[in-house]
């Protein structure tokens, strides 16, 4: 029994157990100050344009309307360097143009060169002295350069809409704690209570202010506070008390906390280091411990607030305004890194997350994440080499083991996967419903490698774990058709992963060729038919659809099936079998179909 072609079909549809999970796990670390419902507006960020085809204002045309097109283009494909580079020249040429001024600002932060972005800002505020974006970066190197009643003129100065309704009253409250005004941070702070979707805010900030300032019968209540409006609470604010509690000898609460928040998030790969560094002989420091830092933790508070997907341009801008703040951040290292994976700037995302040092607790999600861009951009060999010393260096983890069989399995290197999923697994304790994926991704690389009751084992323990999972549902009970066992049953495995996926075009075709190899021809022709209608564009459910046009006659319509086939992009070995086909079409005395034929 082989499925060699119909393996990419199987895991198009599933997430990677480790790495899409630690993907997950980053994002929800780098939301953990979200505001649910909030309705935040973006702040003033570049607009995507349409780009021009790349001709030579790309290779370095120096007129201004083939710079201004380089920097469009440059842009539109997540070059962010070269484009403030071919905006700044346009900029050269025309520096009064108050557009493309700020898009040269914004564009620069977005680079990370915030020192080279302060003259840009203040440029911007000459041509447009309500700006914003321009405020902003002005008033964020006036706190790192120590210039706090010019920071708080400036943060004043703010139109208190959008994201700025939530960050400038924070910003305000840690410019005035660093001039010594305790009272009149706090009270600055005091807008964000009249809104239920900042409540943590202002619980949290006012945690810290508090923490900052000797007020210990604050700080107890606030963090409270900031721990009940998110349910479950957030990680940046379970690390910021218990190391409140920690510095003051509370051990005990402080692991409660921590416990409390696994329950809640029994993948997060973060706890035992946090705790580890928490709870080491050395008392640690505060989360925030000067006013800079909480401006750069409000900064990290916006970024996390806005949505990668749709907002990680100007979730970056704040980002790195916090790190211009504090360099040594790693949560906020980690966000930089999150966000530019989004934009698909994963080459900057691997040097964010390298620059996380070994030292920090943030270092391990860091290494796994940077091995999964390197596999990402096909740096294999050094996804592989970071991931096999992970393995090595903690042998109480899993999650390394997961991320190595990962990369190895999407490679096809499957005797290797099959490995490192034997190690992961191995390291597993107390198995829940939720590790379903480790077994059914060893089945397949079982699988693969032609060890099928190993693989039998596997999907059965899967489906165990998770008895409506119809990626198990349908693996296995194709592998039964495959083999003429267990049919019975496998029609039923089939038919309820249909029903669970009814327009999963990959499942649907797995129980048309089911009814093909069994001989059902009628109803093999309606459901791939169906097939392709949910997945017009791949060669292998196309070429099953002209294979059953042949067995009922239909020989022009299978030819046209299996030209398109071919036009699809049919992988080479079964591309052999499909222009075969086209020639002498299928032998009667052939039973099996293409799926044998291709192999």
């Amino acid at each position: 029994m082989t499925i060699k072609h119909s393996y990419r079909r199987f895991w198009r549809g599933i997430r990677a157990p480790s790495l899409a999970r630690m993907s997950a796990l980053c994002a929800a670390l780098c939301a953990v100050l979200i505001i649910a419902g909030a309705g935040l507006a973006r702040a003033e960020a570049p607009p995507d344009p349409a780009p021009p085809k790349p001709h030579s204002e790309y290779l370095g045309y120096n007129g201004l309307p083939g710079n201004y097109l380089a920097g469009r283009f440059a842009y539109r494909q997540r070059d962010v360097a070269a484009a403030a580079k071919f905006y700044g020249r346009v900029l050269a040429e025309d520096y009064e143009n108050r557009k493309m001024v700020q898009r040269a600002l914004v564009l620069t932060v977005q680079d990370g060169r915030i020192s080279d972005a302060m003259p840009l800002a203040s440029h911007l505020l000459e041509l447009e002295p309500n700006s914003n974006i321009g405020q902003l970066i002005l008033t964020i190197g006036a706190v790192a350069d120590g210039r706090l009643d010019e920071a708080l003129e400036r943060v004043r100065k703010f139109e208190r809409k959008g994201i700025y309704e939530l960050t400038a009253p924070m910003m305000e409250a840690w410019v005035e704690l660093g001039r010594g005004n305790v009272d009149a941070a706090l009270a600055a702070l005091e807008p964000l209570s009249a809104k239920q979707a900042f409540e943590m805010y202002h619980a949290y900030h006012g945690a810290l202010m508090a923490n900052i300032s000797g007020r210990q019968d604050a700080v107890a209540e606030n963090y409270r506070r900031a721990l009940t409006a998110v349910p479950g609470g957030t990680l940046r604010v379970v690390v910021a008390y218990a190391t409140s509690l920690r510095r003051d000898g509370r051990m005990e609460e402080a692991t409660a906390l921590f416990e409390g928040y696994r329950e809640h998030n029994p993948d997060s790969p973060w706890l035992d280091p946090i705790m580890a560094t928490i709870n080491s002989d050395v008392r640690p420091e505060l989360v925030v411990s000067t006013a800079r830092q909480g401006m750069a933790e409000t900064l990290f508070g916006a970024a996390s607030a806005l949505p990668n997907e749709s907002a990680g341009d100007t979730g970056l801008i704040y980002a790195y305004l916090a790190l211009h703040l504090r360099p040594d951040f790693p949560v906020v290292q980690l966000l930089v890194g999150e966000i530019l994976e989004v934009l698909e700037r994963h080459e900057d995302a691997i040097e964010a997350y390298s620059a996380i040092s070994r030292d920090s607790p943030y270092s391990w999600s860091a290494r796994l994440r940077a091995a999964s861009g390197l596999a990402s951009i096909e740096r294999v060999d050094e996804a592989v080499s970071i991931l096999s010393e992970m393995v090595d260096e903690n042998p109480a983890r899993s999650d390394a083991a997961i991320a190595l069989a990962d990369v190895l399995r999407r490679n096809e290197r499957f005797d290797e996967s099959v490995k490192y999923y034997d190690v992961a697994i191995g390291r597993t304790s107390g198995i829940e419903q939720r590790h379903w994926s480790l077994f059914y991704s060893r089945g397949v690389m079982l699988e693969r490698t032609k060890r099928w009751p190993r693989a039998e084992a596997d999907f059965l323990q899967a489906l165990e774990l998770q008895p409506d999972q119809p990626l198990v549902l349908n693996y296995l009970g194709y592998s039964w058709v495959e083999q003429g066992i267990n049919l019975e049953r496998a029609m039923s495995l089939i038919e309820r992963a249909v029903a669970l996926r009814p327009t999963d075009g990959y499942i649907v075709d797995s129980l048309g060729w089911a009814f093909y190899r069994l001989g059902d021809f009628k109803n093999a022709v309606k459901h791939l038919e169906r097939a392709v209608e949910l997945r017009a564009d791949d060669p292998i459910i196309t070429d099953h659809l002209g294979d059953i046009y042949w067995r009922v006659g239909r020989q022009n319509e299978a030819r046209f099936q299996w030209e398109r086939a071919l036009v699809l992009g049919a992988e080479e070995d079964a591309a052999i079998v499909i222009r075969q086909k086209l020639k002498d079409g299928l032998s009667d005395s052939d039973s099996s179909g293409s799926e044998e034929e291709s192999q």
